[in-house]
């Protein structure tokens, strides 16, 4: 019991980790004026969701624990 309830907390906590590397990736880029921010338009979005302002996901996530 105790051994799957650590395990669904690590998931949580990488899952959480992960959403919040995202976040932290997309609030970069519109911050720089990397994507358009137009709600409307289907690009932004789709800018949004591709836009690699940082090298890497852990840079993301070490920036949106720390800001």
């Amino acid at each position: 019991m105790r051994l799957s309830l650590i395990a669904v907390l690590l998931v949580t906590l990488a899952f959480t980790g992960w959403r919040l590397a995202d976040v932290e990736r997309q609030r970069y880029a519109l911050l720089w004026g990397l994507c358009q921010s137009i709600p409307e338009a289907p690009r932004s979005l789709d800018c949004l969701k591709e836009v690699q302002p940082r090298t890497s996901r852990l840079w993301n996530l070490f920036y949106g624990l720390t800001k």
